[in-house]
């Protein structure tokens, strides 16, 4: 027992530390912007769950490849099963056939924050499938020895995996943090709006954090305020054809200024949170009951706009499908083929594709 206290002991310890000096740093950038600022009552209490919820991440940290193995998803398409019976969510596509029709909710990818990993979304996947979402997925990847641009072709990758196993609906997308903004980035290119339902962020850092400067590693440092990478990413992204939603907290500690969780970026919602710390978004339940909500509403108006074309597709008598298709067109279907043909003989991609990303690997 006492082996196990020693690990605790210094979480807590990490977790106050990073607590007390991340809001002394978001006090001080608000007295420097001459904005108002939180009652200390308030803050006290963002303290505390900064403490609770950094110890609660580094102990689960662990179990991070386990949960990821369980929680990708699985690039083949369901298989029709003898029995009958319905979807019992599991986590691997290729792994439950069902014979059922598909639940009326789409199918959700989760994608963490910076030195984070996919235990991040613990609560968030068994809250998420209470609410209905049935099939929630998982993207994760390392914070170290990489840059914005690879991650994004990474989260490309998994949603092509989720969007082969599912070839006939749209699925949602929801990011905490750098997560969120990496979801940003790649609907920064107009044909991946029409392959997703919607995307909901948690507490990411739109126009990037001055605490960024402070990070360990290279892509903790590009994520400065309005610095060059988000400069970049408003320079090259197309305003979002697809509702896409930014929650933020009025106390998040590790975007600062405030101003920096604002997406200006057409086509999108910001929404306040209740009250919490950046990393306590992840366990509030509160918080998670808003997220959600904004994905049923996301999955309701995605929906409309597919019985909407329909009518019209009636109308036209099989003529040519409406542009809010597009994601199920053999144009859209083979997009995937074409990224896989590019790619060279060692597994890494064309210039000709990181191009068309919109992001320089420099």
């Amino acid at each position: 027992m006492s082996l196990l206290l020693v690990p605790l002991c210094i979480s807590l310890i990490i977790a106050l530390l990073i607590a007390i000096n991340s809001y002394l740093l978001f006090f001080r950038a608000a007295r420097r912007d001459a904005a108002p600022t939180p009652p200390a009552a308030l803050v006290a209490r963002g303290v505390a769950y900064s403490v609770a919820g950094v110890a609660l991440a580094m102990v689960l940290y662990p179990f991070g490849p386990w949960f990821r193995r369980r929680c990708r998803p699985c690039p083949f398409p369901r298989r029709a099963a003898p029995q009958v019976g319905n979807h019992d969510g599991s986590p691997c596509a290729g792994r439950a056939p069902v014979a059922a029709p598909c639940p009326k909710l789409p199918p959700v990818l989760l994608i963490h924050g910076l030195y984070h990993n996919v235990t991040a979304w613990t609560l968030y996947r068994r809250w998420l499938m209470q609410a209905g979402f049935t099939r929630v997925y998982c993207h994760g990847y390392s914070s170290w020895h990489t840059e914005f641009g690879l991650l994004v072709d990474e989260l490309d990758e998994t949603v092509r995996d989720l969007l082969a196993a599912y070839p006939d609906e749209r699925p949602l997308l929801m990011g905490h943090s750098l997560g969120g903004l990496l979801i940003r980035g790649w609907l920064a290119d107009s044909a991946n709006q029409q392959l997703v339902a919607g995307a909901v962020t948690l507490g990411t850092p739109h126009q990037g954090s001055t605490l960024a400067r402070l990070g360990a590693g290279r892509l903790a440092r590009s994520l400065a305020f309005r610095g060059a990478l988000i400069r970049e990413l408003e320079a090259t992204e197309a305003p979002s054809d697809v509702p896409c939603v930014a929650l933020y907290s009025p106390i998040d500690n590790m975007v600062v200024p405030q101003e920096g969780l604002h997406v200006t970026t057409p086509g999108w919602t910001l929404r306040a949170s209740p009250a919490v710390s950046h990393i306590w978004m992840l366990w509030d339940r509160n918080t998670a009951r808003l997220a959600i909500e904004s994905l049923r509403e996301l999955a309701a108006r995605n929906a409309a706009r597919e019985r909407d074309c329909a009518a019209e597709d009636r109308r036209e008598h099989g003529s040519e499908a409406c542009p809010n298709r597009a994601a199920h067109t053999p144009e859209a279907a083979g997009h995937s083929e074409k990224v896989q043909q590019a790619r060279n003989g060692d597994g890494t991609e064309c210039a000709a594709d990181r191009k068309a990303s919109g992001y320089s690997r420099a």
